[in-house]
């Protein structure tokens, strides 16, 4: 993998401009091309496609495909509560209509997402990037006590959902970089396509799915070859529990990306697709 410029806003950019709309049935979907292995992203809560781009752009052999989730960016929203169950049978059906892919990943939510799909039959190489592999009522604290709260009064006064001031407070909270222009980029890319939900609906339900859940509970789904990658420092999804649930799982693999968090799509997308194309590969 050889790139001139490697930082994540020159890597989202690179992703651009090989990118191309190509829908999938009602989702909307956008395909990076390339030469090599087929890959498909599954982005987190909150976010939409764009959120995994710069690593779309480190992978330069791959074509990469990046679909909105139902209910975010340009997806129209479910009819039906969005929950994981649902979540997993979407990307099941969109999977049928797009072809077999080499590799499945998902970050965050997106990570609930493949692994409700991986229970419900889906067989798939996958790649678990900041796993939840732990409910957040089981991680605690006063962080988790307010987004609670939080999301509790937004279901009653959607306007404080996208309040910018609330944005930029989670981003600075997740964003573990010291380098002023990958803090500035991830501030960016939240700012932009952090409130891409259609409904305040979509996000209060998404909440519940995405606090309630955990990747731990498709265990016996998780069966086929599987990559875990998990950030250092990550406070949404605590690398011990990552750590527990890959000891759990002898057919999965462990990378730790040192000095890092929750963000690794924004702070370091060069060495998760390394990892990535490695695994893919392998």
């Amino acid at each position: 993998m050889q790139l001139l410029k490697t930082s994540p806003k020159a890597l989202l950019a690179l992703a651009q401009s090989r990118a191309s709309r190509v829908d999938v049935g009602s989702t909307a979907n956008w395909i990076v091309s390339g030469p090599g292995p087929r890959i498909l992203f599954v982005h987190g809560f909150r976010g939409d496609h764009h959120g995994l781009m710069p690593i779309a752009g480190a992978l330069q052999d791959s074509e990469v495909w990046a679909p909105d989730l139902p209910g975010y960016g340009k997806t129209p929203e479910f009819e039906s509560e969005h929950n994981l169950e649902n979540y997993g049978s979407w990307l099941r059906s969109y999977i049928q209509q797009a072809g077999d892919f080499d590799l499945v990943l998902g970050h965050s939510f997106g990570s609930l997402v493949v692994a409700a799909a991986l229970s419900q039959g889906l067989s798939s190489k996958s790649v678990l990037l900041n796993p939840i592999t732990s409910r957040a009522t089981e991680i605690g604290g006063v962080g988790q006590a307010l987004a609670q709260r939080y999301y509790n009064i937004g279901a009653k006064r959607p306007e404080l959902l996208a309040a910018p001031l609330v944005v930029r407070g989670m981003s600075v909270l997740l964003t573990r970089s010291p380098r002023p222009g990958i803090r500035s980029f991830a501030h960016s890319q939240h700012s932009q396509h952090f409130s891409s939900y259609r409904s305040p609906r979509v996000v209060v339900e998404g909440f519940k799915a995405a606090s309630s859940g955990s990747v731990a509970d498709y265990t016996l789904g998780l069966g086929g070859e599987l990559m875990l990658i998990a950030g250092e420092r990550d406070i949404v999804a605590p690398v011990q529990k990552t750590i527990e649930l890959h000891n759990q799982l002898p057919n999965s693999q462990l990378e730790v990306i040192p000095k890092v968090g929750h963000l690794t799509h924004y702070e370091t997308p060069l060495e998760v697709a390394r990892v990535v194309e490695r695994f893919v590969k392998g």
